[in-house]
């Protein structure tokens, strides 16, 4: 009973029975929790999510989010709290800036699971948090500081929440419901904005329409609006009093633009979305026919149903914006996880012969790109460099080690055992990343090793200038510094170097020489620029320093004696 036997060849191995209960906990310290310290942050996103938070810290102002001391009305305050509160309880660290998105992500999971156990099974409660936790894209965003796992932390209690209200018979459970699905939309909401409350509404309405109780959601939706409006409302008017222009360019600027004008940021076709949700499915991208068939005779179920809306409706809705970001379809992976867990358990069950075959492909390619891999470095196709032969066979053998998985799933027998397989096949590229990661890279998009360099070079009263909001936040961050001056990109901040008291932070390129000339007589001078080439305006410096795409340009203090 208690063991699950291997057969491989003439040779019977016996192993403890695997149990999910048991291996999810695991799999989330060992994927999501243990390697976050290990990599260095990634610029911009993560480097500016940390300085926010960092600034907000220090400043005590946990209103207004400001980066380098300018105003920063991109997103509202839910994640900038939500990193504040991390650094402040585990310190100013690679770990606690990625550690919010970890623990969001694990909430989602946990949604999932008490969401399904209660209508269905434990093992269909387990399954799902297995194949949640370990599809690639939220695996990606799970251990990478950005408000998108928060954001879906909310989403997910928030329609976990609509559902139970949906399936509830007594007044008392539907008002608790209801309540909390207005709460958990008002924290959505102060995560990212409006469209918290716009993926609710078009994936609850159809679906209670669905189900012939429309009247019921139009009753109690008010009810979650007011809920979502007293908790919004606090922190609504402080903003509002702190900044009254806030809302007005978080509205129209953030929301408008970004997603139904010409002026929207990342255009791509309707069908952009697409290869990045086959991406996004992996490991379990090669069972998805096998699921989709066994779930043909589970459409009536009302939870099948939900999930359906809930995965499409967004897609949709997304697909058909102008602007366009892979992390947007975020949301749509709990309800991806349900469908293909309940398709899954019954094709494990009667033993399909697609999860067999979806498994030997899935060995296949996983074997056969590790070979593609060696082939090309040792062509010279590959860009890394002759101190970096490892990273290649690294590469390959957490290819291999994801193959050898899959085989493994083919010949245990147990459901646990099949589930534990895929879940882990992505364990070992998270947990190695931060040694396969090529130095092309590390040098252009990981500036810690080059901010250590430069560090000794560099005192208090340094004036420092980025020529963009990603060489900024690396002065910010590393530095402890957020009173350095930006040149030729405003990024980000262009909208908050609009106002009188920040306008001087920004220096346009055609007096960068003067400018620099001027403040040599007070201060030493060091210029950050991430560009290929010598920026434009720049003078001839003392010093440079480059490495990768970093360069620094330093300029001596003028001895005025």
């Amino acid at each position: 009973m208690m063991q699950n036997p291997l057969v491989i060849g003439d040779v019977n191995l016996t192993f403890p029975k695997i149990n999910l209960a048991v291996t999810i906990p695991l799999f989330f310290v060992l994927l999501y929790l243990l390697p976050l310290g290990l990599r260095d942050l990634w610029s911009p996103d993560e480097l500016r999510h940390a300085e926010i938070a960092r600034e907000m810290v220090q400043s005590g102002d946990w209103i207004v989010p400001r980066f380098n001391n300018i105003r920063y009305f991109e997103k509202p305050i839910m994640g900038h709290w939500m990193n504040a509160t991390s650094q402040v309880l585990f310190g100013e660290n690679n770990f606690s800036v990625r550690v919010a998105s970890a623990m969001s992500t694990l909430g989602s999971a946990l949604c999932l699971f008490l969401l399904i156990r209660h209508f269905y099974t434990n093992t269909h409660a387990l399954v799902t948090a297995a194949i949640f936790l370990s599809l690639f894209l939220v695996t990606n965003l799970g251990t990478y500081s950005l408000v998108d796992s928060m954001l879906n932390f909310w989403l997910t209690a928030a329609f976990c929440s609509f559902y139970f209200a949906s399936q509830s018979t007594a007044t008392s459970k539907r008002l608790l419901s209801y309540s909390l699905a207005g709460l958990f939309c008002s924290f959505a909401l102060l995560t990212k904005g409006f469209i918290a409350l716009a993926l609710p509404v078009i994936v609850v309405v159809p679906f209670m329409i669905w189900q012939q109780k429309l009247k019921q959601i139009i009753g109690w939706g008010l009810w979650v609006i007011v809920i979502a409006a007293l908790f919004t409302l606090p922190w609504a008017l402080a903003i509002h009093r702190a900044e009254p222009d806030f809302w007005h360019y978080f509205f129209w600027i953030e929301h408008i633009q970004r997603f139904a004008t010409d002026e929207a940021q990342h255009h791509a076709p309707f069908w952009y979305y697409l290869p990045y949700l086959l991406l996004a499915s992996l490991p379990w991208l090669f069972l998805v026919p096998s699921a989709v068939k066994h779930l043909s005779h589970q459409w009536k179920q009302p939870l099948i149903r939900y999930a359906l809306l809930w995965a499409l409706l967004p897609l949709i809705f997304f697909s058909a914006a102008n602007g366009k970001i892979v992390t947007y379809i975020l949301p749509c992976m709990p309800p991806l996880a349900i469908l293909l867990s309940f398709g899954l358990i019954h094709a494990i069950e009667k033993k399909a012969p697609g999860v067999y075959l979806g498994s030997i492909a899935n060995a296949i390619t996983l074997t056969f790109i590790p070979i593609v891999i060696l082939v090309l470095y040792y062509a010279g196709a590959l860009p890394v460099n002759v101190n970096e032969s490892h990273r290649p066979w690294l590469l390959a053998l957490v290819c291999f080690y994801w193959a050898i998985l899959a085989l493994i799933s083919i010949k245990v027998s147990s459901l646990d055992s099949k589930i534990s397989c895929y879940m882990v096949m992505p364990l070992g590229i998270f947990m190695l990343a931060w040694a396969i990661i090529p130095d092309i890279s590390t040098h252009s998009k990981m500036p810690a090793q080059f901010m250590a360099q430069i560090k000794p070079l560099i005192n208090d009263q340094t004036l420092l200038i980025a020529d963009n909001p990603d060489t900024m936040s690396a002065y910010n961050w590393y530095l402890k510094r957020q009173d350095v001056y930006l040149s030729h990109s405003k990024g980000e901040l262009k909208y908050g170097l609009n106002y009188k008291d920040a306008q001087h932070r920004y220096i346009h390129p055609e007096g960068l020489t003067d400018f620099i000339l001027q403040h040599q007589q007070t201060h030493r001078i060091a210029f950050f620029s991430r560009s290929r080439t010598q920026p434009k305006g720049l003078p001839k410096a003392d010093n440079i320093i480059r490495k990768g795409r970093y360069q620094l340009f330093l300029y001596h203090k003028l001895n005025t004696l």
